[in-house]
């Protein structure tokens, strides 16, 4: 699968280079109008085609477009921005139609939307017609995926060289329907390279490995849990997902008053109660464990935040989730100093707004993670249905498989201890977040409706089954 995004900015450097190496203007959108044809005559019979069209590239692109479906033989109507007719007239050339091809803005689209062009949307959208969308839906944003002040609705989106950020970045992955990419034979050697991609194993499933038959508990992945009675069933939720995604041992740790709570209900987990920060941070620093979670399941406390600084001087691969994030609320600058490469920070957006209140007023979800991720020098985990994973380097991966079914309490816990045993076995933070992440999207697709955080943990096998599969590795032999 090919997995890579585009930016706007992306999309300019192609169209140049393509041009330096003697391909005019002319020629790509000959080529894009064309595949736009094929697309129709591919999904549609033929059927009256009114066709919308900008006063830049994109309407170009619907022209020849339109051009081709006539040559066809198709019946075909063109409407310019500059020439458009009443209102009224539009209405009735939308009821005539059988199909609707949006090229009123593409790519670029970077200035307001004046009303009449608002209330020209709002008509085709009501014509409930297919719509063909060239490039991004118009008034999609193709960075960021935010919408306008008003957009198309399309059934279909047809873009060029590679997928957009805002075709997989909501709401734009809501409007842009089913998404097809043409290469218009553009040499590989054009185009960019890219740090921004659609999440897929074939990122990181090379970096899994399946038990061996000498392994012990201790060659796959142990891993240390911090725990406060704040939430126990966030932590068993954690530690369960931890070892159903192979950490061959957790060992969680409480305070001894609240040993009761977690030993009642731990069956394989290691229940280790400490009494002082010495005995905490001993711990901590055991090399033992691989990685360590602290966050899940607790509130934003000045110990919290205190307990975050001692888990973050071990130096260790480390998942900081939930009220260990929002306990730095106001004062990120102190998180930002005890911060490392291996960390991995969990926020969704109201957590993310506590730590970084000065990203507020950015509308793209990607250059929030991306901002925040360099400027704390942390993997950032910007949660959601459209998540967002990126590194301090500039790496970006956008999850979209994540159904709406996971907005229910506990899922986020699981997500946390799915990254903690990731790490604990070996994955490099960015892609130990970027699976995990993926992993727990697909886990609640075999779930469907009805789904609650604890659906998830038996599901989890047969996910990493299949991407055994995908490895070529089988389960080892037992005999």
């Amino acid at each position: 699968m090919n997995t890579e995004l585009l930016t706007v900015e992306d999309v300019r450097d192609i169209e140049q280079k393509a041009i330096a190496a003697g391909l005019t203007e002319q020629i790509l959108m000959e080529r894009a109008g064309e595949e736009v044809a094929k697309v129709i005559l591919e999904k549609f019979s033929p059927c009256p085609v009114l066709v919308f069209c900008g006063l830049g590239k994109n309407g170009g692109d619907g022209k020849i477009a339109a051009r081709f479906l006539k040559e066809k033989g198709w019946t075909v109507d063109i409407l310019t921005l500059d020439d458009l007719p009443s209102f009224e007239h539009i209405e009735t050339l939308l009821k005539q139609a059988g199909l609707v091809v949006d090229a009123i803005f593409g790519t670029g689209l970077s200035r307001p939307i004046d009303e009449n062009i608002q209330m020209l949307m709002t008509i085709i959208n009501e014509a409930s017609k297919p719509i063909v969308s060239i490039d991004i839906p118009s008034g999609i944003e193709s960075d960021s995926g935010a919408c306008c002040m008003a957009w198309i609705h399309a059934t279909y989106t047809v873009t060029f060289f590679k997928a957009r950020t805002g075709h997989y970045l909501l709401p734009g992955r809501d409007y842009r329907g089913e998404l097809i990419v043409k290469d218009l034979a553009i040499s590989k050697n054009l185009l960019p390279p890219r740090t921004a991609h659609l999440n897929d194993p074939v990122l990181w499933n090379d970096f899994l490995t399946t038990p061996q038959p000498y392994d012990h508990k201790y060659d796959r992945g142990p891993c240390l849990i911090v725990a406060t009675g704040c939430m126990p069933g966030a932590i068993r939720l954690a530690s369960l997902a931890a070892r159903r995604c192979g950490a061959g041992l957790v060992r969680v740790m409480c305070k001894r008053e609240e040993y009761a709570l977690f030993a009642t209900t731990a069956w394989g987990e290691i229940i280790t109660p400490v009494t002082s920060a010495d005995e905490f941070l001993k711990w901590t620093e055991d090399q033992h464990f691989k990685a360590l979670l602290w966050g899940t399941g607790t509130y934003p406390h000045d110990s919290t935040r205190e307990q975050a600084m001692t888990v973050l001087l071990a130096k260790k691969p480390c998942v900081l989730d939930g009220g260990a994030l929002s306990s730095f609320a106001g004062i990120t600058s102190e998180l930002t100093t005890h911060l490392h490469e291996n960390v991995i920070l969990t926020p969704h957006e109201g957590e993310f707004l506590r730590l970084f209140p000065h990203l507020a007023f950015l509308k793209n979800k990607a250059e929030k993670a991306l901002k925040a991720a360099a400027e704390v020098g942390a993997i950032m985990v910007l949660k959601g249905n459209d998540t967002v994973i990126a590194s301090p380097q500039g790496e970006l991966i956008i999850n979209a498989n994540a159904p709406s079914t996971l907005s229910t309490a506990g899922t986020g816990d699981i997500l946390a201890g799915l990254m903690v045993s990731l790490l604990a076995q070996g994955l490099p933070p960015f892609k130990a977040a970027a699976a995990a992440v993926w992993m727990h999207g697909e886990a609640a697709n075999h779930v469907g409706l009805g789904l609650i955080a604890e659906d998830l943990l038996p599901q989890i096998p047969f996910v990493l089954r299949e991407l055994a599969k995908v490895r070529g590795e089988g389960p080892p032999n037992m005999q």
